[in-house]
């Protein structure tokens, strides 16, 4: 009884193999013909983008932090495709057109968009 059980485990693994191996010998399906190319350009186009926005970003805020009679440190800065976003608020409405201005200044902003507002003093 001990062997019958052993060769029916036997089998039962034996046949396990064999579909768990022609599984995974089935060839992937063919992508459409320029499609690869096509994706994956499309990834390397929107790393160097996501890259050049960051970097612009980061020249903004540098810029930002540049600026006499601006605190920055309450000013969100984003970027997408050289359009600058400002984020977040200041003490005074001078500080609103300084932030506005040294973003445009920046080379490679296209536009500024400013939705910086005046809140009180930090704490």
């Amino acid at each position: 009884m001990i062997n019958r059980h052993l060769s029916l485990h036997t089998l039962f693994a034996a046949a396990l193999l064999a579909f768990a191996g022609n599984a995974m010998a089935q060839p992937a399906p063919a992508p459409a013909e320029g499609t690869s190319i096509a994706s994956a350009s499309a990834v390397a186009t929107t790393k160097t983008s996501k890259t050049a926005d960051r970097k612009l970003a980061h020249r903004v805020a540098t810029a930002l932090e540049r600026t006499r009679g601006l605190n920055p440190a309450r000013i969100l800065v984003k970027v997408r495709d050289g359009h600058v976003t400002l984020n977040g608020s200041v003490t005074d409405n001078e500080q609103v057109s300084l932030a506005a201005d040294a973003a445009r200044q920046v080379d490679g902003v296209k536009t500024v968009e400013n939705f910086v507002r005046v809140s009180g003093p930090s704490l």
